[in-house]
């Protein structure tokens, strides 16, 4: 008899954190080591691929049409940050009791100076609560200096919050920042002081916090302690998973809804959003910094370095066909990422690329394009070097036209899917291949 995730939490409730206890609750095979398969309690909870150097990104081009127009950025003399203080938004995935901090200067040229970090719930708009903020440490120290290109991890820090609060991580540039790392389209608000008003982190009602921003700047990621976590799920992919045209701090992306099934189902794991608006899957000839590094090349950083992690779900391609990529090349670095996520001991699933009917700005052309999206999802769907596929082409097209969009599911632009087709991506993602056993058939083991 087969059990599906919904007879296991309805018939044995308790199973999940007994099962959490055993050692390596990962779901794959040996290889490669890193941070996501190392036996530890933490898990990724919250996450976003950093790139740039700011203004590098989408941001002044995309409008959420569904939701209020916002001031795409703030003001940043010399596109750096100067003496001012930043208030980042985030929406974990996961609660917990204790948590810690990831911040990135991989566009940087010189050391980043954080000198006041402060993590809080957050209450309206730039307000927190200030009977749950807390100091955040780095190897003891009140501030972190991260050098070019390189991450940084916090000291722990408790602060228990539970699922559907939001957290406000604040952080002080002290001194000129240099070129900024950021993440562009957030579609989620957060907020940032004016240059050369120093240290206001510790400001609670938010009122020196006067910019308001979709974008996240430096901070990357978001670790919470777990003993019972079965660990995180990446979510890899382009604009579609970044959750370009979502009303923002809404929270309504297809890692999101991903996220929310996997709570409805009593299930303890993270999701982590690693999308990056126009990225590729291959090195595609005329890449701009726009879009981030490639999947193939951000691998490394974006998936296998997360704490915890112990699936992906990688849904990319489509922006490798206008640029006149192969069927055949974009499948081949699907399948080169997946097999490298086996070797570190996670589970690989790849979605099918989803159809379109765009015209401009994108350069989708019908005749020449199409046949290359079909041919580029028989192979996902033939393949055999996946532990599962993600039909999202299925759950997106016209019943009647099935090599075109159904437009209840998209935007007019008639390539980003809506909140209902976020929606239905959501719902298709085959979970059973993505959570470890027993829960679920996610069976490797590192």
């Amino acid at each position: 008899m087969t059990l599906t995730i919904e007879d296991i939490r309805m018939r044995w409730p308790g199973v999940l954190l007994a099962f959490a206890a055993i050692a390596g609750l990962a779901a794959c095979g040996g290889g490669d080591r890193s941070p996501a398969t190392e036996k530890s309690d933490w898990v990724g909870v919250w996450a976003t691929a950093p790139y740039g150097p700011f203004p590098a990104g989408p941001l002044g081009v995309l409008v959420p049409i569904e939701g209020p127009v916002l001031p795409p950025v703030p003001v940043f003399p010399g596109n750096q940050a100067r003496d001012q203080s930043f208030r980042m938004l985030v929406h974990p995935t996961l609660g917990g009791e204790r948590l810690r901090l990831r911040f990135s200067n991989l566009t940087g040229d010189r050391p980043l100076t954080l000198s006041s970090v402060r993590v809080a719930v957050a209450l309206l708009g730039p307000a927190v609560n200030p009977a749950r903020d807390a100091v955040v440490h780095f190897d003891g120290r009140p501030q972190a200096v991260i050098a070019p290109g390189a991450e940084q991890l916090s000291d722990p820090v408790e602060l228990p919050f539970a699922v559907g609060e939001n957290l406000a991580i604040s952080f002080h540039v002290d001194g000129e920042s240099g070129p900024m790392t950021w993440h562009a389209v957030a579609f989620d608000v957060s907020y940032v002081g004016l240059p050369g008003t120093g240290d206001t982190t510790g400001d609670t009602s938010g009122l020196s916090f006067t910019q308001p921003t979709i974008g996240w700047f430096f901070l990357n990621g978001v670790d919470v302690e777990r003993a019972d976590a079965l660990g995180s799920i990446v979510a890899i992919g382009d604009s579609i998973t970044d959750g370009a045209f979502q009303v923002p701090a809404t929270n309504t992306r297809w890692p999101d809804g991903l996220a929310s099934r996997l709570q409805s189902a009593g299930i303890p794991m993270g999701v982590l959003n690693l999308g990056i608006n126009s990225n590729t899957v291959t090195a595609a000839p005329d890449l701009s910094v726009n879009e981030g590094e490639p999947l193939v090349q951000r691998f490394e950083r974006d998936v296998l370095q997360r704490a915890g992690v112990r699936a992906v779900l990688i849904f990319e391609g489509t922006n490798d066909i206008p640029r006149g990529v192969t069927a055949e090349a974009v499948y081949a670095g699907l399948r080169a990422v997946a097999a490298r996520a086996q070797r570190a001991g996670l589970c690989a699933v790849v979605g099918t690329i989803a159809p379109r009917l765009d015209v401009a700005p994108y350069g989708w052309n019908v005749v020449e394009h199409e046949p290359v999206r079909q041919q580029l999802n028989a192979l996902i769907r033939q393949s055999t070097a996946f532990d599962a596929v993600a039909d999202f082409d299925v759950v997106l097209r016209n019943p009647v036209l099935p090599n075109t969009p159904f437009l209840p599911y998209y935007f007019p632009d008639l390539l980003h899917p809506n909140s209902l087709g976020f929606q239905r991506i959501a719902a298709a993602v085959p979970l059973e291949a993505l959570v470890p056993a027993p829960v679920g058939r996610c069976a490797r083991t590192p």
